[in-house]
C-alpha cells in the first residue's frame, strides 16, 4: 500500500477525530450553591480560574463567572454574603466527553458561552473553555503527526 493510499484510508476512517476529552481540563473546581459569593471569589482567586461550577449534592446546577460578580454583585452594590445560587447562571449547557470539538465550538458559539462543563453519566468529569480551543489550534493532530511520519519514508523503502 503506498503512503498516499494509506493516508487517504486513514483520513476516511477518521480514527482520530479530536473530541472534547482531548482538550478539557479534568480538575474542575466546584462550590456548593449555598456558599457565599465571597467564598466563591476566594476560591477562584486561590485557583487562578475565572469560573466555578456550582453544585447541589455534588450535581452541577449552574456556573458563576467573574462577569457574574461584576454584573450581579458589584454593579448592584450587593452583599458579599449573597449566596452563589442567587447570582449563578442557572441554565447550564453541558456536553459529553466524546463530543467533537467542532460540535462543542458550534454549541458555544450558538449559545454565546465561553465554558462548557463536561458530563459523563450525569457526573462532572471536566470543563472545556474557549481558551482550550485557542491553546490547541496550533498543535498538530494525531493524523498530522502520522502523515508527517509517513512522509519521511520513501514509498518503496522497506521498514524493518
Amino acid at each position: 500500500m503506498t503512503t498516499l493510499l494509506f493516508a487517504e484510508r486513514f483520513l476516511l476512517i477518521g480514527c482520530f477525530m479530536p473530541a472534547v476529552k482531548d482538550i478539557m481540563s479534568k480538575n474542575v473546581v466546584t462550590l456548593d450553591q449555598d456558599r457565599s459569593v465571597f467564598e466563591a471569589a476566594e476560591l477562584m482567586t486561590a485557583n487562578g480560574i475565572g469560573c466555578l461550577v456550582i453544585t447541589r449534592k455534588d450535581l452541577p446546577v449552574g456556573m458563576v463567572t467573574e462577569r457574574d460578580f461584576v454584573r450581579r454583585v458589584i454593579a448592584k452594590r450587593g452583599s458579599f454574603d449573597t449566596k452563589v445560587f442567587d447570582i449563578m447562571s442557572k441554565y447550564l449547557i453541558t456536553v459529553g466527553p466524546d463530543v467533537s470539538l467542532k460540535e462543542a465550538s458550534r454549541l458555544m458559539s450558538k449559545n454565546k458561552i465561553h465554558r462548557l462543563p463536561v458530563l459523563k453519566d450525569g457526573k462532572l468529569v471536566g470543563i472545556v473553555v474557549a481558551l482550550d480551543f485557542v491553546r490547541n489550534v496550533g498543535k498538530k493532530t494525531t493524523t498530522e503527526e502520522i502523515l508527517d511520519a509517513l512522509g519521511r519514508y520513501p514509498a518503496n523503502a522497506s521498514i524493518m
